[in-house]
């Protein structure tokens, strides 16, 4: 199931890729030039390292692609391929999230009981270290190790790492406009520099009346 969604996932990049850029790009190319790419490893053991490897040498591939055969300069062929990325598959996180909130009456008792590392663990798998840290009206889900941090670390393109933490945020906007008493804030990332990703989930205060 992770391998067709993967598949399907990098069909669209390919097609939002050749859209941002005005050059034609095809699911074909990307995966040629993923099999170019040296031999890497995504942390992890089970299914869902091998969709976290898909996005993330995507991603690689789509720059090397950009740099070289559209003799692109990097930070244009970065700032294209982070743009590609960012509205590739945002449609189904959103379409989930806007779900979940129509069905969960209290969204964030939800999140503090079911604690939110367990769905992380579930989307990202086993490969990403999480912890919750609980806190009066708040929740943070803490990142300790990201697979995808250590994966452009060691294919020397850290500067590829942020495009991931952007496209992850797609789902804070459904949750922060929604009327539901909750919101989520990134307070910090590892691509930003930080110790660990902390995204916090808090029960806002009720409107003043008056």
């Amino acid at each position: 199931m992770r391998r067709m969604m993967a598949a399907f996932w990098q069909i669209e990049f390919a097609r939002n890729l050749s859209r941002q850029s005005g050059i034609r790009f095809t699911w074909r190319n990307l995966r040629g030039e993923i099999a170019r790419l040296p031999r890497s490893t995504m942390p992890g053991t089970d299914g869902a390292h091998r969709f976290n490897l898909a996005l993330a040498q995507s991603l690689h591939a789509s720059v090397i692609l950009l740099e070289r055969d559209a003799a692109i300069s990097p930070v244009e062929a970065v700032r294209i391929a982070g743009a590609a990325f960012g509205v590739s598959g945002t449609w189904l996180a959103r379409s989930v999230i806007r779900t979940w909130l129509r069905l969960e009456r209290d969204p964030f008792e939800g999140v503090v009981r079911r604690g939110p590392s367990m769905v992380a663990k579930a989307l990202w798998g086993n490969g990403m270290a999480v912890e919750d840290r609980h806190g009066p009206d708040q929740v943070s889900l803490c990142v300790l190790a990201c697979p995808f941090h250590e994966y452009f670390w060691n294919v020397g393109r850290s500067d590829l790492t942020p495009i991931l933490c952007a496209w992850d945020t797609a789902w804070h906007a459904e949750v922060n406009v929604s009327d539901k008493p909750i919101r989520v804030d990134v307070r910090e990332t590892i691509a930003g520099g930080g110790e660990i990703c902390d995204f916090n989930f808090r029960k806002p205060e009720p409107a003043k009346v008056g």
